[in-house]
């Protein structure tokens, strides 16, 4: 799995190297495809959120939060399907029949 950098332009923003970080990934064992977005806050409270897209429905999101004082690791998630929040549980067994079908159409 290797990441591609997204590059979103606009001309009314910050650089964004500076505001924002995007990574598109592609599982090669599944086929499952999922954007990672970092919004940088200077000192404080950066947000990551995870989409799970691509076709299938529902789609699969998550929001975690790098607080200054936790280095790089995310102390909190909040996870989605579609619009709705969810448990993580549910989030996870969702996700796991996603890339399971998705890996039979790989398969077959």
């Amino acid at each position: 799995m290797a990441p591609v950098e997204v590059l979103v332009h606009d001309e009314n923003a910050e650089p964004i190297s500076q505001q924002q970080e995007s990574f598109f990934y592609t599982c090669h064992v599944c086929g499952d495809n999922w954007l990672s977005i970092r919004e940088k806050n200077e000192g404080e409270v950066d947000q990551v959120t995870i989409i799970h897209q691509m076709g299938m429905k529902p789609l699969l999101k998550r929001v975690g939060h790098v607080y200054p004082f936790s280095g790089e690791t995310i102390t909190d998630w909040i996870y989605f399907m579609d619009e709705d929040e969810i448990t993580e549980e549910l989030w996870q067994e969702k996700l796991s029949a996603r890339r399971s079908i998705l890996k039979s159409i790989c398969t077959n």
